[in-house]
């Protein structure tokens, strides 16, 4: 099994023949937290997370404990269940923390919701200046940037790919997708796309279709080139390979930088 857009790092633990074509939630939460102490150069957050599910959950954790290490400040870290509409309650506890950055772990509707209600409060750090919102790779969606109820305007978020890609094999895919679909192809498009292709070529190394061949060779990968790259896989078989960070202006999803795995 070759995951798709799974991120949780327990997902291998499922099994010696699990391999994921995402990087891990560990990863993309330190990445986040380190972009905003060092780019941002802010010092608290807070966070707001979807109560009951493992992706959610992690990613929150890993951002908190990653901030907390380079020497930020959790004031506010609140809970939600189910798809809840009003966010009032969680939104002013972390309103009264004036936190610099808004950590939100949720899904597409419930990002809309969220950053609608925490604008219309006009949430804002201890200098008056309003809260930037942070997120992860759930964010990457048109159905978040096509929602007008949705206030994510100077937001930044965590992804697989960029579709500016100027990477030879990663343009054709782009361009590929894009004369097939009719449109451009999200960071989930990509990875899932990966997944396909890691498992295509392990079993063509392997010249079999003998399950430890092929597992023994998904191991062996290096230097995978596709939609994104795999520098190689550890010992978990989670991916060595890079992230990127996206911000939104003027209702768009724009590349801002890449980070290399560390």
């Amino acid at each position: 099994m070759v995951t798709t857009t799974a991120t949780n790092p327990n997902v291998t633990n499922a099994g010696d023949f699990v391999f994921m074509a995402s990087f891990t939630d560990s990863f993309q939460g330190a990445v986040m937290a380190q972009f905003a102490i060092d780019d941002l150069h802010i010092t608290t957050a807070a966070v707001i997370t979807r109560s009951g599910d493992l992706y959610t959950e992690g990613i929150s954790e890993f951002f908190a404990l990653n901030f907390k290490k380079l020497g930020g400040e959790i004031v506010a870290n609140e809970f939600y269940e189910g798809d809840p509409s009003d966010f009032t309650a969680q939104l002013t506890s972390i309103a009264a923390a004036k936190p610099d950055v808004l950590f939100a772990a949720g899904f597409v509707q419930d990002i809309a919701f969220i950053t609608q209600r925490a604008r219309a409060m006009s949430l804002q750090n201890a200098a008056g200046e309003p809260t930037i919102f942070l997120g992860a790779d759930s964010w990457d969606s048109e159905l978040l940037f096509d929602n007008e109820d949705a206030e994510v305007e100077g937001s930044f978020f965590s992804g697989h790919f960029s579709p500016d890609t100027n990477e030879p094999t990663a343009r054709a895919f782009v361009d590929a997708y894009e004369s097939i679909y009719e449109s451009t192809p999200t960071g989930g498009v990509a990875v899932s796309y990966d997944a396909v292709k890691l498992l295509f070529e392990a079993v063509e190394r392997a010249g079999s279709l003998d399950p430890d061949e092929i597992r023994e060779q998904l191991a062996a990968t290096e230097n995978y080139i596709g939609a994104t790259t795999i520098a190689s896989y550890n010992e978990n078989h989670h991916p060595t390979k890079s992230a990127v960070i996206f911000t939104i202006e003027n209702g768009e999803k724009q590349f801002h930088k890449q980070i290399a795995p560390f």
